[in-house]
């Protein structure tokens, strides 16, 4: 898996143990992305203090940053603390704990952008690991999916040919005569003529 750090993060992730390599580019939103899909997927890592000032000083900036990545198929804060640090006030600011847990509750629910808690900065990594893997396995498999249908479709039309349906199975005599003539018009509809 390929990851793209932006290369504004300060204490960016090495993501040292895991399966990835690691690109340090420009992104447009977020901290971290696929490669091939930065404009699609995008991470917004946090620590407790960074959040807390996003919350209050910061806000303005945060709430556009979060209408940015609301365009993206997949996008989300990871946060490097838990939710009871949050609520608790375990930080410096003067920010009051409630108000600073009911804004992300007001972000989340505005932006459509899930908040994850860590207990620590490696459980923090680990989830914005498992949120890219997760994604890209998602794209991959949709990928695939569409080059089958692609590939199949036209070899097995050519080769059946008509009244031969996509399951091999022959369309019915009476589903070709329907097919040749048009739907029925609703007098023949309705007393069976025509068919």
């Amino acid at each position: 898996m390929q990851v793209v750090v932006d290369s504004r993060e300060q204490c960016p992730f090495r993501f040292e143990g895991f399966n990835a390599v690691v690109e340090v580019a420009g992104l447009e939103a977020g901290d971290y992305s696929l490669q091939g899909f930065e404009r699609r997927v995008a991470i917004e890592r946090k620590s407790l203090p960074d959040l807390v000032a996003c919350l209050g000083v910061e806000r303005e900036r945060f709430a556009r940053e979060l209408s940015r990545l609301r365009g993206y198929d997949c996008a989300a804060v990871v946060v490097e603390a838990s939710a009871d640090d949050l609520r608790a006030g375990h930080f410096r600011a003067k920010l009051n704990p409630e108000a600073a847990w009911q804004s992300v509750l007001a972000f989340a629910q505005r932006y459509r952008i899930p908040f994850f808690w860590s207990d620590s900065r490696a459980d923090a990594e680990e989830t914005t690991f498992h949120l890219l893997r997760h994604y890209q396995h998602d794209r991959m498999r949709e990928l695939q999916a569409l080059r089958i249908p692609a590939r199949i479709a036209p070899a097995a039309t050519e080769r059946r040919g008509p009244g031969v349906g996509m399951d091999g199975k022959p369309n019915p005599p009476e589903s070709r005569q329907r097919a040749a003539n048009g739907p029925p018009s609703r007098a023949q509809a309705g007393t069976g003529a025509g068919t």
